[in-house]
């Protein structure tokens, strides 16, 4: 595709050549071609209508020729007080209001829509008594996407949710729908000139060098022109379409008038869809009318560069730069990227930058809290210089750090088997109403949860796994028990974000498998995160259902996949823009693992009473991670020692009651065989670096060893810490079973 489907023109008017349209004529920061050159006559007709026959919004034009003002001329518009919205943020109260003093633009609205639909929904009916639906499904799919474009931005955006909604559509619909991503007509150029120049107080002309004469990308809420600033870089242009919150609004309005009509409806005929329509619609609303300000948008972009900065990913993802000077609530202006669109690209790296969307996306789940909710095709760019650019940050969605927390701990109990806290997981991330853990139990919701999730650590298995039909089982769910189970509105985010990427990976590579994606980030999160709660998911997710008890015992094959996991994810990150030797990657695996296993957490002292300025000292503690290994390695220390001295002659030919301190027991051959089948996992990864580092010349490995000798030494205070530790474990150890031999003399 090209990147610009116009010549760019000078600021005086003249037509420039198109060159230096990034790589190869790849598609740029909104890398999309428009389709269709002309607006959307029907909703834009009925916006001007809302809008005048309110006088909600005044213009004043003044003629204005301003020197090398470009194309047009420069015009101010003022905002009466009366708006739809008034404080700027979805309100159906205040929009109510709004349009019961606007009769007329209601009834004209709302017969566009009744005649449209019902025009539709009366061939899907001859379709069904005929019985030719199935027959018919790819000319009834283009029908719905045609007919949803001529209805606008609101019922556009409808259309781009129900794309990835393969449970609830045929394919030929799912296909059809597609189009909407990125084929909406654009609206006139001219129109375009007057918000930009209302909005910056400058003529077109004298904001930038040149622009393109056409829209290079229209969306449903606006389009884009590239174009280069007069002191700046070349830049995409993003301009909202005209009237677009009086459309939206009354929309919005009519669709939550119309919604309890339709719960009566779909009650009465037993359809077994008994969602609060009202409340869909108002938590969907809240979020459309949000990306109407394009300041919220340039905001969230910053904040996830912001973000991402502190993560291993800085440097392999970036959201474009925005440009303040030149930007507004309808008018966004970023520093243009040159790229391609990540499933369209042929780059030997789009693998690999499959896992960087997969991580970066579950790091904004999992970490930042703040996820990207409009992950289409288009919105994910290979830039040329080989990072990923995300695109289109005006819809995200705020995810607290209780809920971090919550959904590693609810995937480690489904994945390890530890069912019983599952219904309280559901209650916190909102699956299930608080007061239903019960009813969960009773039926069969934790068993399905369990397969689906289960496959998360199936190992190679995982490529077989299709994604969506995850998706649809737990959607199915709430199909089945839609009393008690439901899923809320983020998890259809993550669902479109998983079938998007798994998509494009499988484009690229026919073994590409999303859930193995996701195996490195959460191992790294159990592994290294110092939360309470990640400890107890870490514990969940090796011991199972046994973690709490003096018995337990580790799964090695659980244990084998956090190690894979963690090392896919730390090799992955720490190559993004550069491939490490083995040499410096010894060294830095040996500076993370002492990090882990040495570094305690270190919480702040007391401070002293009034009046006094002493304080207590920072108290220390250990990771989770050293702690679970402390624990092992006495254990297994522990039944060693046993064994070793038990198979003396002296012991082993004594007769009588053997003392429990020194005998090995059942635990102990437990232990040991768990072990020894966990070196027997490991080994094989431990033989391949240390074949990488035999290769390497005799200098490097004397190097290497150096270096990983002196970050060792850096880590000496916490390393006897650390064996202090175990020491005392030991002792413990001994201690219990010496009061168990006492226990049972006395007996």
């Amino acid at each position: 595709a090209a990147a610009a489907s116009s010549p760019p023109r000078a600021a005086g008017g003249g037509l420039l050549p198109a060159e230096g349209l990034g790589a190869g004529g790849a598609t740029g920061s909104f890398g999309v071609p428009t389709g269709a050159s002309s607006a959307l006559p029907p909703s834009a007709a009925v916006a001007a209508l809302a809008s005048a026959a309110g006088a909600g919004l005044a213009v004043r034009r003044r003629s204005q020729r301003t020197r090398g003002s470009g194309r047009g001329s420069a015009a101010t518009c003022v905002r009466a007080v009366e708006t739809p919205y008034p404080q700027g943020v979805y309100d159906p109260v205040a929009a109510a209001a709004y349009f019961k003093t606007r009769p007329l633009a209601v009834v004209v609205r709302s017969l566009q829509l009744l005649t449209e639909l019902g025009g539709f929904g009366a061939k899907l009916f001859i379709d069904k008594q005929t019985g030719s639906s199935e027959a018919n499904a790819v000319t009834r799919g283009g029908e719905l996407t045609g007919m949803l474009t001529r209805l606008g931005p609101t019922f556009i955006k409808i259309g781009q949710a129900a794309s990835i909604r393969a449970d609830l559509l045929p394919p030929a619909y799912l296909v059809s729908l597609q189009e909407l991503q990125d084929r909406v007509p654009s609206f006139p150029t001219e129109k375009a000139d007057e918000i930009i120049e209302a909005e910056l107080g400058l003529a077109v002309g004298e904001l930038f060098v040149k622009i393109s004469e056409k829209p290079i990308a229209s969306a449903s809420l606006g389009q884009v022109y590239r174009a280069t600033m007069r002191d700046g870089p070349e830049v995409a242009v993003k301009v909202q379409r005209p009237g677009m919150e009086d459309i939206v609004a009354l929309d919005l309005y009519l669709l939550r008038v119309g919604a309890d009509p339709l719960q009566w409806f779909l009650r009465v005929t037993n359809s077994g869809v008994n969602s609060d329509l009202v409340g869909v619609i108002d938590t969907w609303g809240e979020g459309f009318v949000g990306e109407l300000d394009y300041r919220k948008e340039a905001q969230n972009a910053r904040d996830f560069q912001k973000a991402i900065e502190e993560t291993p990913l800085r440097g392999a993802v970036f959201a474009p730069p925005v440009i303040a000077s030149c930007s507004s609530a309808k008018v966004l202006t970023t520093e243009w990227v040159d790229g391609e669109r990540l499933e369209l690209s042929t780059a030997e790296d789009v693998t690999k930058l499959c896992f960087v969307a997969m991580t970066t996306y579950l790091t904004m789940l999992l970490e930042t809290g703040t996820l990207h909710a409009d992950p289409h095709p288009g919105n994910l760019l290979r830039a040329s210089d080989g990072r990923l650019c995300i695109l289109d940050w005006g819809l995200v969605t705020t995810l607290s750090k209780d809920f971090h927390v919550a959904y590693i701990e609810h995937i480690a109990h489904l994945v390890s088997g530890d069912y019983e806290p599952v219904p309280s997981d559901l209650v916190r991330l909102g699956f299930v109403p608080e007061g239903k853990e019960q009813d969960v139990i009773n039926s069969d919701v934790v068993k399905v949860l369990a397969d689906v999730y289960g496959q998360w650590s199936s190992g190679g298995g995982a490529k077989a796994v299709d994604i969506q039909a995850l998706f649809n089982g737990i959607q199915g769910l709430s199909d089945r028990y839609g009393n008690i189970f439901r899923v809320p509105p983020y998890f259809f985010y993550i669902a479109r974000t998983f079938v998007v990427l798994e998509g494009i990976g499988l484009s690229n590579d026919p073994n590409y498998s999303v859930i193995s994606e996701c195996l490195p980030y959460v191992s790294q999160r159990m592994l290294s995160d110092k939360d309470p709660g990640i400890a107890r998911a870490l514990r969940s997710f090796v011991y199972g259902a046994q973690k709490d008890s003096p018995t337990r015992l580790l799964d090695p094959e659980r244990i084998e996949n956090l190690t894979r996991g963690m090392s896919s994810y730390t090799s992955a990150t720490s190559g993004l823009n550069v491939q490490l030797n083995p040499a410096k990657e010894v060294a830095r695996l040996t500076d993370q693992l002492s990090e882990m296993l040495l570094r305690d957490i270190e919480e702040a002292g007391l401070e002293g009473t009034q009046g006094s300025s002493s304080s207590t000292s920072p108290t220390r503690r250990p990771t989770p991670l050293q702690d679970l290994v402390l624990d092992e390695v006495a254990k297994v220390a522990g039944a060693a020692a046993r064994r070793a001295v038990w198979s003396l002659p002296f012991f082993r030919e004594r007769e009588g009651p053997r003392p429990r301190i020194l005998a090995p027991d059942e635990q102990d051959h437990k232990a040991l065989d768990t072990l020894s089948r966990l070196v027997e996992k490991l080994s094989p990864r431990a033989e391949t670096l240390l074949d990488q580092l035999r290769v390497l010349p005799l200098q490097e490995q004397q190097e290497v060893a150096m270096e990983v000798l002196q970050r060792l030494w850096q880590y000496r205070e916490d390393a006897f810490r650390v064996g202090g530790r175990l020491m005392a474990k030991l002792v413990a150890q001994g201690l219990r079973r010496a009061q168990e031999d006492l226990a049972a003399a006395g007996r």
